[in-house]
């Protein structure tokens, strides 16, 4: 069974434990990821928004919203 990829966001958590108190960190999605970026692409991205925000980057997670085809239900 085939999906399509209907939307693609980024997560990325940023680290801080000055600025964002007990927990230390934020976690921020970004909408709208192009379907063709890379994985060194959004690293790219992230700690380049991090050292902007004189943050260390944590973790980054790519959120894929898939359609399931009806007609290749059984």
């Amino acid at each position: 069974m085939n999906f399509e990829l209907i939307d693609q966001s980024v997560q990325y958590k940023f680290m801080n434990s000055k600025k964002y108190g007990d927990k230390g960190f934020k976690n921020r999605v970004m909408q709208n990821v192009k379907k063709n970026a890379t994985a060194s692409g959004l690293a790219e991205v992230g700690k380049a928004l991090a050292q902007l925000q004189n943050d260390t980057l944590g973790d980054i997670v790519l959120i894929q919203k898939q359609a399931v085809p009806m007609d290749q239900i059984g």
